[in-house]
C-alpha cells in the first residue's frame, strides 16, 4: 500500500505549467509587483481579496498580519505553486505566467521556520540546493547567518557530521543553517518564513542587519513573513494584511505615527501576547 501511494504521488501532474512561449527568468532590476491579486483555494472561501504592493531591489519587506490573513498564500503565488484567480504578479513588468516555472523557482530561495536538516556534514547541509558553490560563498553565507563562531567550535568545523535532524545543534543554530542554505544560492529573491523565531534578540538583530546589507549590495529583494515586532521594525517596508487585503504599508516609524492605525494596534496586540507568554 505504501509503495502504491508513492507511485500515485509520482504520477500526479502539476496544476501550474508553462504557457506556450514562456521565457526564462532574466533578472530582477526594478520591482516585484502584486496588483489587485485575488485568490481562493475553494470558491466559497476567498483568501486574497485584491492585494496590491511592490517590493524593490535592495529592500527587506515584512509581510505581517494575523493567522489566516493570506501571508503564506502570497508567497506560494510568487513561487507559482498556484496562479491568481484575478490580478497579476509581475517582475519588472513581466507577468509570472509568462516565465518558465523552473527558471522562476531557481531564482527564488526559501528558508522556512521548520528546519529540515540531514545527517550529513554542516557544509553539505548548507550546500544541499547549490552543491557547486565555492568556499568563499559558503563563508559569506556563514557570516550573514552569524554561524562563523558556531562552526569554529564544532569538532571538524564545516565537515562536522550532524545527527538526525541536526541533533548536534540548538534550535536557533539549526534555524541559522536554513538561512545560510538559502543565502548561499545568491538568488535575486529570498523568502523567509518566521526566520528568527528561535534566535535571541542580539543574534536576530545582527542576522537582519547582515541580510539588509546583503540585499542592498546584490540588488536583491527579501520578503519575510513574521509576527516578531523586533524583526518587523527592521524592515524597509511593512505590508499589513487583514482579511485578505492590504490595510496599511510603510516603514515601522511612519506606521506607528498613524492615529488609531491598524499596524499600531497590531504591534500593541503582539506585544501584549508576548508579555502574557513571558509571564
Amino acid at each position: 500500500m505504501g509503495l502504491r501511494r508513492v507511485f500515485d504521488i509520482l504520477d500526479l501532474q502539476p496544476e501550474v505549467v508553462d504557457r506556450p512561449g514562456a521565457v526564462d527568468f532574466e533578472g530582477f532590476y526594478n520591482e516585484i509587483s502584486f496588483k489587485d491579486v485575488r485568490f481562493a483555494y475553494t470558491a466559497d472561501r476567498p483568501v486574497l481579496r485584491g492585494v496590491s504592493f511592490t517590493a524593490t531591489p535592495g529592500t527587506i519587506n515584512a509581510i505581517v498580519g494575523s493567522s489566516g490573513a493570506g501571508k503564506s498564500t502570497l508567497m506560494s503565488l510568487l513561487l507559482r505553486l498556484f496562479d491568481p484567480d484575478e490580478g497579476t504578479i509581475s517582475i519588472d513588468g513581466k507577468d509570472l505566467r509568462d516565465l518558465k516555472v523552473d527558471s522562476l523557482r531557481q531564482n527564488i530561495a526559501i528558508a522556512l521556520q521548520e528546519n529540515v536538516l540531514f545527517g550529513m556534514t554542516v557544509r553539505q547541509n548548507i550546500c544541499y540546493a547549490a552543491p557547486d558553490v565555492g568556499s568563499a560563498q559558503v563563508e559569506e553565507a556563514l557570516r550573514i547567518a552569524c554561524l562563523g563562531e558556531v562552526v569554529a567550535e564544532l569538532p571538524d568545523g564545516l565537515e562536522t557530521m550532524l545527527g538526525d535532524r541536526g541533533g548536534r545543534l540548538s534550535t536557533g543554530q539549526r534555524q541559522r543553517i536554513s538561512i545560510a542554505r538559502a543565502v548561499v544560492r545568491e538568488t535575486p529573491v529570498l523568502i523567509l518564513d518566521e526566520p528568527t523565531a528561535a534566535l535571541d534578540a542580539e543574534t536576530e538583530r545582527q542576522v537582519l542587519t547582515n541580510l539588509g546589507a546583503w540585499a542592498k549590495e546584490g540588488n536583491r529583494a527579501v520578503l519575510l513573513i513574521t509576527h516578531r515586532i523586533s524583526t518587523i521594525r527592521q524592515a524597509d517596508n511593512i505590508v499589513l494584511l487583514e482579511s485578505g487585503g492590504v490595510v496599511e504599508s510603510g516603514d515601522h516609524d511612519r506606521l506607528m505615527q498613524i492615529d488609531n492605525g491598524r499596524y499600531k494596534a497590531f504591534v500593541h496586540s503582539e506585544s501584549d501576547n508576548k508579555d502574557d507568554a513571558d509571564g
